[in-house]
């Protein structure tokens, strides 16, 4: 009996040596990126750096400022993260809901198909997209980063899981009550949901918020910038401002965290209800 107690004692402790580590492992680059974003940058290559944040963090940021407009450029990044998440999550709980609770003619095919444009990197989607949105006279805009990944398949994938566990037979007794479909679907699918869609926020708003390759196509005017390439901007031939890049990767971070540890108590129920569905 003393052995199993102790084994369980071991193992514990060393659950919590391991999650520790890990936590460490995280932080501490998050930590340094603090540290150099608040010294100057002849202190990043000396060779005692140091290791407490400094006094440098204002002055970095005025520097970034007057070369970036950087408050605007999280502006634009708000913008498009925010309206592409609503709009995502709309498209997506329809989608979901469709797949989930209705019949209709190619329906397992439709939805396969979906879920194999998964695979499909941006890189080959960058060129026709661009095509397309040069001919719809679109470039330069907010709409032209919106648009084409507003139906996302793995939100669509994640609702329709999530829904399928709403039964057939409440739905119906809606249908019996006079309810339309709408009704239906934002009265009585949409509030079962709640974590699901959480879930999906944080991962609509953080895949748009750091989206690069394609903005950087699409969006021509330094005013239109988004975070990822106005920091990229600071990437010379010559010079690299690592202090500057450090001062807006950590301004970059702080949306991010703040909708995660707003939703974090729905973030995880919503993903793992989405695992288990049929």
């Amino acid at each position: 009996m003393m052995d199993s107690a102790k084994r369980e004692t071991l193992l514990k402790f060393g659950s919590y040596i391991f999650l520790l580590t890990i936590a460490v492992l995280i932080i501490a680059p998050l930590y340094w990126m603090i540290v150099a974003a608040s010294i100057p940058q002849s202190e990043l290559f000396s060779t005692s750096v140091p290791m407490i944040p400094g006094m440098e963090f204002l002055a970095n940021f005025e520097a970034l400022q007057n070369r970036l407009d950087f408050v605007r450029t999280i502006g634009n990044s708000t913008i498009i993260a925010v309206a592409y998440t609503l709009l995502s999550m709309l498209l997506c709980s329809l989608a979901g809901f469709a797949f989930a609770k209705y019949d209709f003619k190619l329906k397992e095919p439709l939805f396969y198909f979906v879920l194999l444009t998964l695979v499909l990197p941006i890189q080959a989607l960058v060129v026709p997209l661009f095509l397309l949105i040069s001919t719809m006279d679109l470039l330069n805009t907010f709409i032209a980063v919106i648009l084409p990944w507003a139906a996302n398949p793995l939100g669509i994938f994640l609702m329709r899981q999530n829904m399928q566990a709403i039964p057939d037979a409440l739905l119906e007794s809606a249908r019996m009550d006079g309810a339309t479909e709408f009704q239906i679907f934002y009265k009585i699918a949409l509030p079962t949901m709640i974590p699901s869609l959480a879930a999906l926020a944080v991962i609509l708003f953080i895949n748009q918020w750091r989206l690069f390759l394609y903005p950087l196509v699409v969006l021509q005017e330094e005013s239109m910038f988004t975070v990822p390439i106005a920091l990229n901007q600071l990437v010379g031939a010559q010079r690299v401002a690592f202090e500057q890049i450090m001062v807006g990767s950590t301004l970059a971070i702080i949306p991010i965290a703040l909708l995660f540890l707003f939703l974090q108590r729905y973030f995880i129920k919503g993903i793992l209800a989405g695992a288990v569905k049929q």
